[in-house]
């Protein structure tokens, strides 16, 4: 995958002694765009994320941070990165992996938990009503975010992901025209603080954890300067297929807990479907982009997902 770093265990462990000399038992947990390990660290278990600068700059690693810091410090349960033994939260890893870029390291918190599970008694209403107010909380806090002016997340627009970046992807006579009547609706949307801000921008089930009633979230890799409802049609996306009633109650039920931290943003959520097609077209592009070439999965899954832009559809 480009931009992703190349790891191997004892490479992890290099690294992740730059935290605590007796690191020990790494355990691969995945490569997307970062390299991410389960470590032991001084008697608890972490994880270490390797970042190539292809991918984001130190700036921007830093930024992260200082948001996670932010809504941290209003009580919102997350993970935030952990000082090495030099003092420093985000390391420059290059000499432990072979790259022609930089390679940043980061460790957080792993938490304690579980993801909610598909078609069991998870998928109800306490669930969506929980995950909202944990959303409408990260929105809250966001509006009193103040980015430094070193370290600072993109805008939307400047985002691989959210702003739906067509680089490196072949003339496509159906997923672009899609993507640029969206974006241009996006751009048209008349400037309102209250509804615009840091969002987490990933903020699925594969980046929360259940634990004791309450949402522990993490993995804030996509985070960016955008309109909050963008955070919801991302949370919701993997719903899309539900039938047309159990759609009506996720996205229902999500609002519930949502509105009784703060107000949604009405205006750009009645246009909740385009913001689905959205997320699909830029995770469509993502991955037209960012592979050299395309597995029998990864074809399939294009397939797929032409064809659904393809039909008719509303939430």
């Amino acid at each position: 995958m480009v931009g992703t770093p190349r790891v191997k265990a004892q490479q992890a462990l290099a690294v992740a002694r730059l935290w605590n000399a007796g690191a020990a038992q790494p355990v691969h947990i995945r490569d997307a765009e970062n390299s991410s390990w389960g470590i032991e660290l001084g008697g608890r278990r972490v994880v270490l994320r390797l970042t190539s600068e292809a991918h984001r700059t130190r700036e921007q690693l830093e930024a992260e941070l200082d948001f996670v810091d932010h809504v941290a410090a209003g009580g919102l349960n997350v993970a935030p990165g952990l000082e090495s033994l030099a003092g420093q939260r985000i390391v420059d890893a290059s000499r432990f992996v072979a790259s022609g870029e930089r390679t940043y390291a980061a460790v957080f918190p792993r938490f304690e938990g579980r993801n909610f599970e598909y078609y069991s008694a998870d998928i109800d209403r306490p669930l969506f009503h929980l995950w909202g107010r944990a959303m409408g909380r990260l929105h809250a806090l966001s509006q009193s975010f103040k980015a430094r002016r070193e370290f600072r997340r993109p805008d939307w627009p400047d985002d691989a992901v959210a702003g739906c970046c067509a680089s490196g992807v072949a003339e496509d006579d159906e997923a672009l025209p899609l993507r640029n009547q969206l974006i241009a609706w996006l751009h048209g949307q008349a400037s309102e603080p209250a509804h615009y801000g840091m969002v987490h921008g990933d903020f699925e089930r594969t980046n929360f954890l259940l634990h004791d009633g309450s949402i522990q979230i993490f993995d804030f890799d996509d985070c960016c300067h955008h309109w909050f409802c963008w955070d919801i049609a991302c949370a919701l996306w993997v719903f899309r297929n539900a039938s047309r009633e159990e759609r009506a109650h996720y996205l229902g039920w999500f609002l519930e807990g949502y509105g009784a931290v703060r107000e949604p943003d009405a205006t750009r959520l009645e246009r909740f479907p385009d913001l689905i097609r959205l997320r699909t077209v830029a995770l469509l592009l993502h991955r037209l982009r960012k592979v050299q070439s395309t597995s029998a999965m990864e074809e399939e899954w294009i397939q797929r997902t032409r064809n659904w832009l393809r039909s008719p559809w509303s939430w």
